[in-house]
């Protein structure tokens, strides 16, 4: 039998291309292109070597919608500008010695609970050999950089939590809040053009013990004068957004923004994150050193 072919009129097609139809548009082709439009034409810094960026988005807990933006957003970010090339991945034998040392920094993208730890029945043994392997990639002179959930992650583990710079203690804020811009003039704020800002995404409140501006170079903040933070838990009054540190040799970069799809469309947002990645990457002069205690930063 042969094939029925569907006819067209051509009257019927010029009146589609008149009208302006066109095959319709899946949503990850369009969120593709927000993620394209709002891209940085360049990085702040031209890279001193070629660079290569661990994206991990393994959860053993909670797991936000977003990764899968995310990703495309630090991939394509990277593709654009040439500051780094990402590779994604959710196995955990890339912290293996002989696999971690191919990259210069790892990002911890919405991560959640202790997701270096391999099912099976040598799972522990092998997750404390993962856990030791970063640490000492990290204060070998490497980097690490985390987005939001990234600090809901291994809330027991201290190195960790030292190194990523808090640890998760609830969001009592998911609404647009306003943000205190600390330290206008720092290379990582540039994005913000010296201004306080508002965002519309879920705010993390950190651990009283983690999170401290003695430890840590403290670059965004919510605007406590600004804002009702009676449902916050840290009694020094400090709800710090995003912060730069160093650990041993290496260099570490936190922001807490990033539960919204729309946030890795967020072109200020996405110049912040970039800049934060050339520091921990080594291409990016940046002041670490920790803030004085008080959330007013330097001006």
């Amino acid at each position: 039998m042969q094939p029925v072919l569907l006819r067209i009129p051509l009257t019927v097609i010029a009146v589609g291309i008149l009208c302006g139809w066109s095959a319709p548009v899946s949503g990850q082709d369009k969120t593709a292109d927000k993620i394209m439009q709002a891209l940085p034409d360049k990085a702040p810094a031209a890279p001193k070597q070629p660079r290569k960026l661990l994206v991990f988005t393994k959860t053993a807990g909670f797991r936000h919608g977003s990764i899968p933006v995310g990703v495309k957003a630090i991939t394509l970010m990277g593709d654009k500008t040439g500051a780094y090339t990402a590779h994604h991945t959710e196995d955990e034998s890339y912290f293996s010695p002989d696999k971690l040392k191919s990259f210069d920094a790892v990002f911890m993208l919405n991560t959640t609970g202790d997701c270096l730890r391999p099912k099976g029945a040598t799972g522990k043994e092998i997750e404390v050999m993962l856990k030791k392997s970063l640490i000492d990639f990290v204060a070998g002179g490497k980097g690490l950089i985390g987005v939001h959930a990234a600090t809901d992650t291994y809330a027991g583990w201290k190195e960790y939590n030292q190194m990523m710079g808090g640890a998760f203690a609830g969001h009592p804020w998911s609404k647009k809040v306003p943000v205190k811009n600390l330290e206008p003039k720092h290379p990582l704020n540039a994005a913000f053009d010296g201004m306080d800002f508002e965002v519309n995404d879920e705010i993390y409140q950190f651990r009283a013990d983690t999170a401290l501006p003695s430890e840590r170079k403290f670059l965004l903040s919510l605007d406590v004068q600004k804002m009702d933070v009676s449902k916050g838990n840290r009694k020094d009054g400090l709800y710090p957004i995003s912060w730069v540190s160093t650990y041993g040799k290496g260099r570490t970069f936190y922001c807490s923004l990033g539960h919204n799809d729309h946030i890795y469309w967020n072109p200020a947002v996405l110049k912040h994150y970039l800049a934060g990645m050339q520091y921990v990457l080594g291409d990016l002069d940046a002041d670490a050193a920790p803030t004085s205690n008080t959330a007013e930063g330097s001006k």
